[in-house]
């Protein structure tokens, strides 16, 4: 119900004062409120704190790029940049959802939308706005039972402490696995011009968190079926043609339903995810449905590809990584 609040009280928002051209830096925003659900109050808060600024950082990057109509080469810099640094801040603070793959998403769709110079105040106002909304909701909104005390410094020790207890090695093999991953697919699919790139990238994010599991081809086939079922869900979902309303409306109820299952059955949280994400990235670009669900299917099969082989690959390093002594 936060989250569901938190998504929908920003995109109404922009919606009433018709600026529609916003939702997407809302929307965006708003996804600060999935991070810290299973955490207590006070630590609920420190991790949407780094979540909102790490979020709104994305942001601003992403539509600072597209004002300044950079090339590819920079976004695939800033690519890189953005799953190292989200990649590495997120083991450090151990938050979930795990991984950067709502950061890769933030930052290729943002930067592909169009964005004047002039716009640039009222779209990073509109995410701070959302960003900020999720983390004063996450300090209300509360059980009755919960104690604690916000307090920020803390969370200069908290994030220490994190990086502290990393395995250098293991996570260097993991974060640079993840990033050649995400690069890789998102490159193949401007190559093989396979519509909105963005979902290739995003697939491969969204398996590399699980890549020191022993349960991470079992996740790739619930990601698959997940993916699958989802698009199938979203052409029903979209077959309609829904207003702007109906639209706001589906994503806020993707989302709710998406954290509701993630922590439970990460396959059935994809089913949501797929409509999510396609309604986020369409809502105010207002595209035809049935090539959006056509490419999101090729870039799955894309990503996964993709991620298959660089899983195969790092599982080995990991495995000789393993293998050799500490240094001294």
């Amino acid at each position: 119900m936060r989250v569901g609040v938190s998504v929908g009280l920003p995109l109404l928002a922009v919606f009433a004062i018709g600026r529609l051209d916003l939702a997407g830096y809302a929307a965006f925003g708003a996804l600060t409120s999935l991070y810290g659900n299973g955490e207590i109050r006070h630590r609920r808060f420190e991790t949407q704190i780094v979540a909102a600024v790490a979020l709104v950082a994305t942001i601003a990057v992403a539509a600072v790029f597209s004002a300044a109509h950079g090339p590819l080469w920079i976004l695939s810099v800033l690519l890189v940049g953005t799953v190292l640094a989200a990649g590495t801040l997120g083991a450090a603070m151990g938050w979930v959802p795990r991984g950067e793959i709502f950061f890769v998403l933030a930052l290729l769709v943002l930067a592909q939308k169009p964005t004047a110079w002039t716009e640039l105040s009222p779209a990073l106002a509109a995410a701070a706005i959302s960003a900020s909304l999720s983390v004063l909701l996450g300090v209300l909104w509360r059980p009755r039972e919960e104690r604690g005390t916000l307090r920020l410094d803390e969370l200069h020790h908290r994030a220490m402490q994190g990086f502290a207890s990393l395995d250098r090695r293991e996570h260097c093999v993991l974060i640079l696995a993840a990033a050649a991953g995400v690069l890789s697919a998102w490159l193949l699919a401007i190559v093989l011009g396979v519509g909105d790139p963005f979902w290739a990238s995003v697939t491969v994010a969204s398996l590399m968190p699980a890549l020191a599991s022993v349960e991470i081809y079992r996740r790739m086939v619930h990601f698959v079926l997940g993916t699958l079922v989802g698009v199938g869900v979203a052409a029903v979902l979209f077959a309609w043609n829904p207003g702007h309303l109906e639209l706001i409306a589906i994503i806020v109820l993707c989302q709710m339903a998406f954290l509701l299952f993630l922590a439970r059955q990460y396959g059935v949280a994809l089913v949501f995810l797929s409509p999510l994400a396609i309604g986020m990235s369409n809502l105010s670009r207002d595209l035809p449905w049935r090539p959006l669900l056509v490419d999101r299917l090729a870039e799955t099969a894309l990503g996964v590809a993709v991620a298959f082989v660089v899983i195969l690959l790092s599982r080995r390093i990991l495995m000789k990584v393993a293998q050799r002594p500490p240094p001294a």
